[in-house]
């Protein structure tokens, strides 16, 4: 297919998204695609442009976060306008992500956007367990290997659609339980000693959550658990109220990974790095992107 120019629009909270629209917006470049590109902060505003619409989102609670729901509920009526779905997440297609794109899929083709590809691309795990530096280190470098992939078959014509698990589709509209949660979670955020006042959580937040008035910190009711503030704070000052299971105790940072990787030349076997049964979704990943010894 003849694309000459792409919308790229994608939420991210702690930078894994981000991360792989870049990946995306290199592709095209280098390929003589121009690309209009979007982050979803608040209320955005759609902009319509480009050929191909690429919606990206990292998965919560088995489905796409809310920036990308209002989205979807703003944009205006096309006519069979191609669009590509992307998923991110830190388990890979597997049970109980397999859903986690349909109702997106759905809403973009009530909109008369004709999904032509979905994907899921994975990014190191931000949410209770984290993964070591290599394993970290080794996604990251897979990311525009696979996209690459992606372009390639998307520019040669090719269609990738999947089915979902019926029991994940369960999950994944029980997941939109996870929007009052996340109300309840943004409420219970706290502030500890370390604060030194100095803005960084109230100008990063991607909903605007978080007010400073006075030296004092107030958390609304908008909050979607990207975990931006808490792995982010310089100061380590954020801390949650309730779900403290849900944060990685070690912290969340890909820029200090992407940093060792400019000093890593040797990479774990995919059988070594993702030896544990809950990897099977992140092994067959690493598999596919070819980038490694098995």
């Amino acid at each position: 297919m003849d694309f000459k120019s792409v919308n790229l629009v994608y939420f991210t909270g702690t930078g894994g998204t981000a991360r792989v629209a870049d990946a995306f917006e290199r592709s095209f470049q280098k390929r003589a695609i121009s690309v209009s590109r979007t982050e979803l902060r608040c209320q955005e505003n759609p902009v319509d442009s480009g050929e191909l619409l690429v919606l990206l989102f990292p998965v919560y609670a088995f489905n796409a976060p809310k920036p990308i729901v209002e989205w979807l509920n703003k944009i205006q009526p096309v006519i069979s306008r191609p669009a590509v779905v992307v998923s991110v997440s830190g388990g890979g297609e597997v049970s109980p992500n397999t859903a986690c794109r349909e109702a997106t899929i759905r809403q973009l083709e009530k909109k008369g956007y004709h999904v032509i590809y979905e994907k899921m691309m994975v990014m190191p795990s931000n949410f209770m367990i984290g993964y070591d530096q290599s394993l970290s280190a080794m996604l990251l470098h897979a990311a525009p290997v696979i996209v690459d992939q992606v372009v390639e078959e998307l520019l040669a014509g090719k269609r990738h659609r999947t089915t979902a698990y019926g029991i994940d589709r369960i999950a994944s509209r029980l997941g939109y339980f996870e929007v009052y949660g996340g109300r309840i979670f943004g409420r219970q955020l706290k502030v500890n000693d370390k604060c030194i006042d100095c803005g960084w959580c109230e100008k990063q937040c991607p909903r605007d959550n978080i007010k400073i008035v006075n030296g004092r910190h107030f958390f609304g009711n908008d909050c979607v658990i990207c975990m931006r503030c808490i792995y982010g704070c310089p100061q380590k000052a954020i801390e949650p109220g309730i779900g403290k299971f849900a944060v990685v105790p070690e912290g969340f940072n890909l820029s200090k990974v992407e940093n060792r990787m400019d000093h890593l030349t040797v990479y774990p076997k995919i059988s070594q790095a993702t030896r544990h049964f809950s990897l099977r979704g992140v092994r067959l990943y690493l598999i596919e992107s070819n980038c490694f010894e098995r």
